[in-house]
């Protein structure tokens, strides 16, 4: 009896924080909402954007630089704080590829960090720029081609009130960074 007591308390002291651990991460996979990019870049989003970023603690900026790498896809470059990513930055920027896709409606940006794609909600509105990534439990299915991706984002924003998005590495409100004169 006591042995099993003992168990469970160490099983709930591991498992609680693992699970919140867990909760905490956007989601990334080595596959994308399309093979291959279809949607050609939007000139209107290359150029420097900024924001700041509120932690616990203060405030930082946030600058994001677009630039066109084809066609179809942009370079982008986050410089400053960003939550929870320092493993991926080089000094201190954040350098990625990414490309849009449709799916759900709504437009997402497929991420490239290190080879792997983070899947974000990109919001482009009154020259404002959201990036919102998904949750990594946004779908509890095991997702192993681009097409299940694609399926599993058409049922989450069809079934649920309220998308799961990683709140920690959401990117909100960057505005066209004014020109240094």
């Amino acid at each position: 009896m006591r042995k099993n007591y003992i168990q469970r308390v160490v099983y709930t002291t591991i498992a609680i924080p693992l699970i919140i651990l867990m909760y905490g991460c956007p989601y990334n996979s080595s596959y994308k909402i399309d093979t291959e990019p279809t949607i050609m870049i939007d000139s209107a989003l290359l150029g420097k954007w900024a924001t700041i970023i509120s932690t616990e603690t203060d405030n930082q900026p946030l600058k994001m630089i677009v630039s066109r790498k084809n066609d179809y896809e942009y370079n982008i470059d986050f410089t400053g704080h960003i939550n929870g990513i320092h493993d991926y930055i080089h000094g201190d920027t954040l350098k990625t590829t990414a490309y849009m896709s449709m799916a759900a409606s709504r437009t997402f940006l497929n991420i490239n960090i290190k080879g792997q794609n983070y899947i974000a909600e990109f919001i482009y509105q009154d020259d404002m720029i959201n990036i919102l990534p998904l949750s990594e439990h946004f779908t509890s299915k095991i997702i192993k081609t681009d097409a299940e991706l694609k399926s599993a984002l058409e049922y989450h924003f069809k079934t649920r009130l309220y998308p799961l998005y990683d709140d920690e590495f959401s990117i909100r409100n960057l505005r066209r960074a004014k020109e240094m004169e």
